[in-house]
């Protein structure tokens, strides 16, 4: 976390400063019997009088409103792990707020009840959190060096009264629905004294759950357990040898699963309330994705701990819309005179049984933030059917900080005609050994190979023009990494499509310089991978380094590749509530 708690207290004592110098002037009753509660209204991470005047703070606006965080960590690590046997409800139940114990006060967005002097004299005060939401809103007060939950009907002491309470308040939740609740609370203050009651409001909300972007540097890469499976063990040592070349010198984390998706089950959002100095506090959210049919998901609440909660979201039976390789972040960009500060989620339709299908539980859940609108993507011609086979965005020194980048279907046919033109129309299409001995005339030859790696192009620039319509993205931005499809063997979606060679757009971006992607295992001409350079050329184009590593049996011959396998924690971005 940005600052101790201690840190944090010295700071409320010397607001308390101005708190007490403001006094005079901050109420208009004559006798001083004025009720006063202010929390960071003006977002500067400081309660002063500055989170007061010209706006009303009993409104909660995109640019004024005090943020609280859903205090779901677990900083003592008290929780059970996913192997403990407890149910998936029981998992996602404990966390730091789960009862009336302040276990991580330094997650308590501040706020404070002016002082009344001597005019508190024989009143009784108290705060509590008032209207919709109400129930999942925490309030404490520091006594006694320690902090105390103001429950249902709990008072403020005399004293509290006369000099000023400090507070802190805190969300046992996330937001999850906003037609439920859409993170907004009102904190009232009520004082009595004999046959005079005074009030006082403050709004705040619960700070939304931001997915990263990859402007953002990995900070941790994580993957599943191998289990028995060599194929995967050779794998996550060469990822950690590719990570090692990329500057990130920790070894991956193994989630305590042997699912091999680790990106499909979960994603890593944040969310962050303002602290002084420009600065943030920030708890980071691991999601559990709404395939509660699936196993490895319980292995998201192992990430809890200090500074890190996890939730789950639901839904009903493991449809592959609800994986989280349907999920991409555009980065931080505006369009048509319209700010997205925290950029847009992707989401991707369709799935072999309904092409039109969308996972209503992550719409809702990404709609409820209110920071990050989703724009859907059309994925219902994949056999998997998730947006991270075909796009992705990549750091760049120039523009607006990033480019776009998608297959391109047309370029890798490209690759092979330009060596068949050469005379190289006898080697291997694919040069591991031991999977095919098709050629580059053969696969050229195959119409149908031909015509489904056309029909993607038509797929793929249908979403360019998407991106487009929603971002402002043109097309002629898009950074086209070579890539081909082949038609899968399912019955029931005869026409839908998989990666022909492990498709490169789906690995991870580890910084602004450095790429982890899946061997290519293209035509070998002259002792060159001739496929693998032109991606690496592509690559080259945007300032980005490739580094490669041979997943094939581990990841590629299962429908996925190098994103699909993994997971990673990104760098915390700047706190953002709108």
């Amino acid at each position: 976390m940005a600052f101790s708690g201690t840190r944090v207290r010295k700071i409320w004592l010397l607001a308390g400063v101005a708190w007490l110098v403001l006094g005079g002037c901050a109420g208009s009753a004559e006798d001083g019997f004025v009720a006063d509660i202010r929390a960071d209204s003006n977002r500067d991470g400081v309660v002063d009088g500055h989170d007061v005047g010209r706006i009303d703070k009993g409104e909660w606006t995109a640019e004024f409103g005090a943020v609280l965080l859903p205090n779901i960590g677990d900083v003592a690590r008290r929780c059970p792990s996913s192997g403990s046997g407890v149910s998936d409800d029981e998992l996602a139940g404990c966390h730091d707020a789960a009862d009336d114990v302040a276990r991580a006060p330094d997650c308590l967005a501040p706020m404070v009840t002016m002082p009344f002097g001597r005019a508190a004299e024989g009143a009784t005060g108290r705060v509590a959190a008032v209207g919709a939401g109400a129930e999942k809103i925490r309030i404490f007060v520091h006594r006694a060096q320690a902090w105390v939950l103001l429950g249902a009907g709990a008072s403020l002491t005399e004293s509290e009264l006369r000099h000023g309470a400090t507070l802190g308040i805190d969300a046992r939740d996330v937001v999850r629905d906003r037609a439920v609740w859409d993170g907004s609370v009102t904190v009232r203050f009520t004082v009595q004294r004999g046959d005079r009651t005074v009030t006082d409001e403050v709004a705040l909300r619960v700070a939304p759950v931001v997915l990263h972007h990859h402007n953002q540097s990995v900070e941790t890469l994580l993957v599943s357990e191998s289990g028995d499976d060599e194929s995967h063990a050779r794998f996550v040592e060469d990822l950690a040898a590719a990570a090692r070349a990329s500057g990130l010198n920790a070894p991956p984390v193994r989630m305590n699963t042997t699912d091999t998706w680790g990106q499909d089950f979960l994603e890593f959002g944040y969310a962050s309330m303002p602290s002084r100095g420009g600065k943030s506090i920030s708890i980071r959210i691991a999601i559990r994705s709404p395939q509660p049919e699936r196993e490895g998901g319980r292995a998201v609440f192992d990430l809890r701990g200090p500074g890190v909660g996890a939730i789950q979201l639901g839904g009903v039976g493991s449809d592959h819309v609800d994986g989280f390789g349907n999920v991409e972040t555009i980065p931080p960009h505006t369009h048509a005179g319209r700010e997205f500060p925290a950029g847009r989620v992707i989401l991707g339709t369709g799935n072999v049984d309904n092409p039109a299908a969308t996972s209503v539980v992550l719409q809702k859940f990404f709609t409820a933030q209110q920071i990050q609108p989703p724009v859907v993507l059309d994925a219902a011609w994949l056999i998997v059917g998730h947006v991270d086979e075909f796009v992705q965005f990549l750091p760049t020194a120039s523009g607006r900080g990033w480019r776009p980048a998608v297959t391109d279907p047309r370029r890798g046919l490209q690759i092979l005609r330009d060596q068949q033109r050469a005379g190289h129309g006898g080697a291997q299409a694919l040069s591991r050994p031991g999977v095919s001995d098709r050629t580059i005339d053969d696969m050229l030859a195959d119409q149908k190979f031909v015509a489904d790696n056309e029909r993607a192009a038509q797929k793929i620039e249908a979403n360019v023009a998407r991106l487009h319509q929603e971002a402002g993205l043109k097309p002629e931005e898009f950074v086209r990494i070579p890539g081909l499809y082949k038609g899968g063997d399912i019955p029931e979606a005869p026409d839908a499509l998989t990666s022909f060679y492990p498709g490169a757009v789906n690995g991870v971006l580890m910084n602004s310089s450095n790429y982890i992607a899946a061997r290519q295992w293209g035509p070998i001409i002259d002792g060159r991978d001739v496929f693998e350079a032109a991606v690496t050329e592509a690559y080259r184009s945007a300032g980005i380094s490739v580094h490669y590593v041979d997943e094939w049996e581990a990841l590629h011959e299962g429908g996925g590749e190098i994103h699909c396998g993994t997971n990673v924690m990104r760098q915390l971005g700047s706190p953002s509530a709108r």
